[in-house]
């Protein structure tokens, strides 16, 4: 259905018409206000030809990259990225359809703190079987950090290898993840369910990412 687009479409001077009952109807079954909904819903029709298209891939990540300018927080530089297409493709058809995308980003933009840390919690299992591994946490956690990095690269002009990117990555990510498993696998069966997650998530943990003196911040659960 729709998963071999090509290149996001020039939509520049074209003009679409905003069907207002649509717009209530997502405003309604959303924590989005009016004016919110109203343009999230212009960010997705420009991106998917009118409504025509539903979003691939691509074009879900450029519709991230315009969510300040709906007053919203911008998620294209969270450590979940790439995993946030693949939350919000509910129903795994490969694409994010207008309902997926506006109600996933009421979710992570202005949903209750139990919504995010469900969600949290599912971008961690990466195999959606309930339970998250070491090795699954240590894979978002070396997300985190290279999403830390690479936003400090481009915050100070300073290029980062990107074999040494991985690397550090990979190895402060193990770290990490041992010594997180170590208190918070209280039963010691080599998994996390979501009540030991949940412990983990409440203490609002982050990771600081550090090039020639400056430092960033990365919260490695929704907040």
């Amino acid at each position: 259905m729709g998963n071999k687009q090509g290149k996001s479409p020039n939509t520049k001077g074209k003009k679409y018409k905003i069907d207002n009952d649509v717009v209530k109807q997502l405003q309604e079954s959303t924590n989005f206000d009016k004016v919110e909904a109203k343009k999230l819903y212009e960010v997705f029709f420009d991106l998917s030809n009118g409504g025509k298209e539903p979003l691939n891939r691509e074009r879900f990540k450029e519709g991230l990259t315009k969510l300040e300018s709906c007053g919203l927080k911008n998620l294209d530089n969270s450590p979940f990225g790439d995993r946030l297409f693949d939350l919000l493709d509910t129903n795994k058809d490969n694409t994010v359809d207008l309902q997926e995308f506006i109600s996933g980003l009421s979710i992570l933009c202005k949903g209750t703190a139990e919504e995010k840390l469900e969600l949290s919690f599912k971008a961690y299992d990466l195999d959606g079987n309930g339970y998250i591994t070491k090795s699954e946490l240590s894979q978002m956690f070396q997300q985190a950090w290279i999403s830390g990095f690479k936003a400090l690269s481009y915050q100070t002009n300073e290029e980062v290898n990107k074999d040494d990117l991985n690397n550090f990555s990979e190895e402060m990510a193990q770290i990490f993840a041992d010594g997180a498993f170590s208190s918070l696998d209280v039963n010691g069966d080599g998994k996390l369910s979501f009540n030991e997650f949940k412990q983990f998530a409440m203490s609002h943990p982050k990771i600081t990412a550090t090039l020639n003196g400056s430092k960033r911040d990365v919260p490695i659960t929704f907040d």
